[in-house]
């Protein structure tokens, strides 16, 4: 009797799920040259196979498989009790063009299960929410939006503690620490330049080389971004951060609504540098051929997180957290790296070009101050021009 140890390919027919799945498995060779398999994973229960001699080699052929469904990274708990509820339900504020893509590799990943959603700006999607709450629905099952929301609904005890085992691969600053949300990705505040304008000692490095002169009357400033002041009071402390925004407003900035647009404007060369831009905007507004780039400063990068949570009520619950599991696994974060964004989880490589251990977050809680910031912004940067 020998033993040794071999990765066996398996293949079967579908069951719950396609599969295609390497097992590592632990053969005992018997007297008529036929083996037993101990496998170290319980999805299979029991294979057989045969040693036979091929143009004087050794080939052992697997005779006879009979398993359970190949479920990866634990989503068996629910897939099939998910099925039997045949949809799902999420509120989100994804990107428009990242919405079906998302929903298209769900359905794909799990047949029978179909993704409904309703898609909006994080204001709108909590207003949605606590309508149908006061009007005694319970519609949406899954919530990805912004941090704010996610803080006001979990407030008013309307999500449900899941601490799903991927959020082992997230980081603290990328989830709670009760397991009522993990962050799927954050928004990263840039400062863009336009490329044939700003080059070389011009880019800059800090927050505080939009102070100098030379960008007096020059400067961009995304309006929809006010959370840039919250990441400036962050950075700088209370006191020197008011100074630092204080002096910006005294740089007489451009102010515009929306960061795409902000972005597109400066790659037009209608101001040369623009601050509060988030990233992803910068990169797609790029990939379209414009000439512009984001600032790798030298100082931490601020982040605003895009949670995704289970509902207290939801009318699906398992089709819910295998949804709210999907968005946080390997394959989903992958797909948000595809769309462009900052994937939160710490073993997907961001294909934004930034080191994560430079991101710094600004926890939900605080971004709920949003009305104090929008007034704070509002006053600094536009009712002065």
């Amino acid at each position: 009797m020998c033993h040794s140890r071999k990765s066996v390919l398996i293949s079967g027919d579908k069951g719950s799920v396609a599969l295609r799945h390497y097992i590592s498995v632990v053969f005992r060779r018997n007297a008529n040259r036929s083996y037993s398999l101990f496998l170290t994973s319980k999805k299979v229960k029991y294979l057989a196979a045969q040693e036979v001699l091929m143009d004087g080699k050794t080939i052992i052929f697997v005779l006879f498989v009979w398993i359970f469904p190949l479920n990866v990274e634990g989503d068996s708990r629910y897939y099939e009790k998910a099925k039997t509820e045949g949809n799902v339900v999420l509120y989100t504020s994804l990107a428009g063009a990242d919405t079906e893509p998302f929903k298209k590799a769900f359905e794909k990943r799990y047949p029978g299960i179909t993704v409904e959603i309703y898609r909006s700006g994080g204001p709108k999607v909590l207003q949605k929410i606590l309508a149908e709450q006061s009007a005694g629905r319970e519609a949406v099952d899954v919530v990805l939006t912004q941090g704010p929301v996610l803080y006001a609904l979990r407030q008013k005890h309307m999500l449900a503690k899941f601490d799903s085992p991927e959020r082992n691969a997230f980081d603290e600053r990328f989830k709670d620490s009760e397991g009522y949300w993990t962050d799927v990705y954050p928004t990263v505040h840039s400062i863009v330049y336009n490329v044939k304008m700003v080059t070389g000692p011009d880019i800059p490095r800090r927050y505080t080389d939009l102070l100098d002169g030379k960008w007096k009357g020059k400067l961009g400033l995304n309006q929809n971004n006010y959370m840039f002041v919250a990441n400036m009071l962050h950075l700088y402390g209370k006191e020197k951060g008011m100074d630092y925004l204080k002096r910006l407003a005294d740089q007489q900035p451009q102010v515009r609504a929306g960061g795409t647009l902000t972005a597109t404007l400066v790659g037009a060369g209608e101001f040369p540098v623009a601050a509060s831009v988030n990233a992803n905007n910068v990169d797609n507004v790029k990939e379209k051929g414009a000439p512009v780039n984001w600032a790798r400063v030298d100082e931490p990068y601020y982040g605003e997180p895009h949670p995704v949570s289970v509902m207290t009520n939801a009318p699906h619950p398992n089709a819910a957290r295998l949804l709210a599991e999907f968005a946080i696994s390997k394959e989903g974060q992958q797909l948000i790296s595809d769309f462009g964004k900052m994937p939160a989880r710490s073993d997907i490589q961001p294909k934004i070009g930034i080191d994560r251990s430079k991101l710094r977050i600004l926890p939900p809680e605080e971004e709920a101050k949003t009305a104090y910031y929008q007034n704070l912004f509002m006053n600094l940067f536009v009712k002065r021009q």
